[in-house]
């Protein structure tokens, strides 16, 4: 029979730790990885720190520091000469990184702090950072992302686990850290602003949660298991919303496209679950409620010629077009105007050009496809942008044709048209990339052409 016996609080910690990693690693095959842990100096990163000292002589792995000075305090130097007194007497490789606040970023000192900490920390080039946010964060951030009306994934708060962030005190109170730190004499700093609670964290920790656990003793674990049950609820709603955009992608084979019709019958919260994970997939970002209602608004219910061209960051737009999503980089177009009205460059036999607009033409020979490669290897062929009035004969006993009408006919999107280059062969319009050649000049079924390929960089 097992013993009952409890391990001392100091073994439980370690035997955590070590199971922690030793799942993860054994999960992604991981031998000898490389960890970098935020060593910000504090009570909670010293602890970790010291855990995982202890634990890489019983499990390999590359163990390093890293901290990042905000400049913040006038203790920040002091801080900074602490945390390397700590690496070098439990030889730890030490790196210090020194990054400026941008204190108009608009979303408040706090998470400007943070996004330029955890910038500083994913250059380490590292396998894993290791951060040492326990328990009580954990409730800290469930109960301020309430306040902020947060959804599931929200309310899920933060993971043991995302992509390269390890997080292995998740389930460790701060009090069980404190008596670990007592019991082997740990030195810690204490930042004077985690006492100031005009920041939101810190009111939550000073001001709301001790008052909650006057009434509900163990509110930071029962915040902490509701936060485990967000996850897995949060984690159902993404493999849906990936069954049902895999179903609006099933005849795309690069995913660039939604196609909405699959969606017409779901329930509105089943396509704001797919709309929100397929662009979160792609750019990055979560929408917000009130972006995400426009969004589901538009693409599903404007009208069929509605010009529906929606911001979503920075970076992208989305725009529909014959019944697709499409998202599409937002670059600045004049510049992007002014180099194609010259550009003008004869083909070298290259297999891939960089156009002025970042978009490529591949080139390849392939059998009945493309132009004949007796009239290219006969002539001088090149690329240029539209000017307007062009025309292409793709069939032979039929009159010639508009670019325009080529292109409402192989359904290419606005935004696209004036950007698709075209090939001249001989100062003659051959060829609409993706589109159609001149019947002319077709490779015939046994006869080896020139296939030519665009790739649009503007739709992802």
């Amino acid at each position: 029979m097992a013993s009952s016996k409890k391990l001392p609080a100091n073994k439980t910690l370690q035997y955590q730790l070590k199971k922690f990693l030793t799942d993860i690693f054994l999960s992604q095959g991981l031998v000898n990885p490389k960890l970098v842990v935020g060593f910000s100096g504090g009570l909670d990163s010293c602890v970790l720190l010291h855990l995982l000292a202890e634990c890489r002589q019983t499990l390999p792995f590359q163990l390093q520091a890293h901290h990042v000075h905000h400049g913040l305090s006038p203790n920040a130097d002091a801080w900074a000469d602490f945390c390397q007194d700590v690496c070098s007497k439990l030889n730890i490789p030490f790196t210090l990184s020194k990054v400026e606040i941008n204190r108009n970023s608009g979303t408040g000192l706090e998470a400007a702090a943070r996004e330029a900490r955890y910038r500083a920390l994913q250059s380490s080039g590292a396998d894993f950072i290791c951060l040492a946010h326990h328990q009580d964060d954990q409730a800290e951030t469930l109960l301020l992302q309430l306040a902020r009306g947060a959804g599931v994934k929200g309310l899920a708060g933060m993971a043991g686990l995302n992509k390269k962030l390890l997080r292995p005190l998740l389930e460790v109170s701060r009090a069980d850290l404190e008596r670990y730190a007592k019991q082997h004499q740990l030195a810690w700093i204490e930042d004077e602003s985690n006492i100031d609670t005009k920041f939101d964290r810190n009111f939550m920790r000073h001001e709301v949660l001790p008052k909650l656990e006057k009434k509900y003793p163990a509110i930071r674990q029962t915040i902490s298991r509701a936060a485990q049950h967000m996850a897995e609820a949060d984690l159902l709603l993404d493999e849906l919303a990936e069954m049902d955009v895999e179903n609006c992608q099933s005849n795309q084979h690069d995913g660039r496209q939604l196609a909405l019709k699959p969606l017409v019958h779901l329930s509105t919260a089943r396509v704001k679950n797919a709309l929100r994970w397929w662009l979160a997939q792609h750019i990055g970002d979560v929408p917000s409620t009130a972006q995400l209602q426009q969004i589901s608004q538009q693409l599903m219910h404007a009208k069929a010629d509605a010009n529906v061209k929606i911001k979503v960051s920075a970076d992208f737009i989305l725009r529909r077009f014959h019944g697709c999503a499409y998202l599409v980089k937002n670059m600045p177009e004049n510049a992007e105007d002014d180099a194609r009205s010259t550009f003008s460059l004869v083909w070298q036999g290259e297999k891939m050009i960089i156009l002025p607009d970042l978009s490529r033409l591949f080139f390849c020979e392939k059998l009945g496809e493309g132009i004949a490669m007796q009239h290219v290897e006969n002539g001088q062929l090149s690329i240029r942008y539209r000017h307007g009035g062009e025309t292409l004969k793709p069939e032979e006993n039929r009159p010639n044709r508009s670019l325009k009408s080529l292109f409402q006919t192989s359904q290419v999107p606005p935004w696209q048209r004036e950007r698709l280059p075209l090939l001249f062969l001989n100062d003659e319009l051959c060829m609409l990339p993706n589109i159609a050649v001149t019947a002319a000049l077709k490779a015939k079924p046994d006869e080896l052409g020139l296939f030519i390929e665009w790739q649009d960089n503007k739709v992802i």
